[in-house]
């Protein structure tokens, strides 16, 4: 079975110069990637006082992060031009345009967000985003955490029956 693509990602801030430190994303076996980002070095606004939010200190980025290009182009072979799920379209669609703009390129995958592939409103899509978390002892604000979260979500909707027609995933054909 080939699972959705579900990508989460966590910023600096939530200010219109805002850039992408950490993501996580669904590849198509289920499995899923964690990745601090290393700013790029025009990309120097930082504010500390969100640290406590994110939990990510620029100390870690430029010790442990992954350059933006090496990110686009590990995103980009993963997707494989895919549609991408996420919960917050606009606020992504913001933020990997400034690591796609960093290298003169544009996002090669189209973002969906999440309630039409679940078939629930954001704030049902939210609260069982929530619940499903703190049931399987994991934190909705880590990147990596709320794709497991999305993904066991999708899981027991497919298996319930629950799924959209649209959101099934295709039959292969022999």
């Amino acid at each position: 079975m080939e699972y959705p693509r579900f990508l989460v990602l966590e910023a600096n801030s939530f200010e219109e110069n805002a850039y992408p430190i950490a993501a996580s994303w669904s590849i198509a076996d289920g499995q899923l990637k964690a990745i601090l980002i290393h700013p790029e070095e025009e990309w120097t606004d930082w504010d500390s006082s969100n640290e406590d939010r994110h939990g990510i200190n620029r100390e870690q980025l430029t010790m442990t992060g992954e350059t933006v290009l090496d990110v686009i182009r590990e995103l980009n072979e993963d997707v494989d031009k895919q549609p991408v799920y996420v919960t917050e379209p606009y606020l992504y669609s913001n933020w990997l345009n400034t690591m796609y703009d960093a290298y003169g390129s544009e996002v090669p995958f189209d973002l969906i967000t999440a309630t039409e592939l679940f078939g629930m409103t954001e704030t049902e899509l939210d609260e069982e985003l929530e619940n499903l978390s703190l049931n399987l002892l994991l934190d909705s604000k880590v990147p990596e955490d709320k794709v497991k979260t999305m993904l066991e979500l999708y899981q027991r909707l497919l298996e319930a029956g629950l799924l959209p027609e649209a959101s099934q995933p295709k039959q292969d054909e022999d």
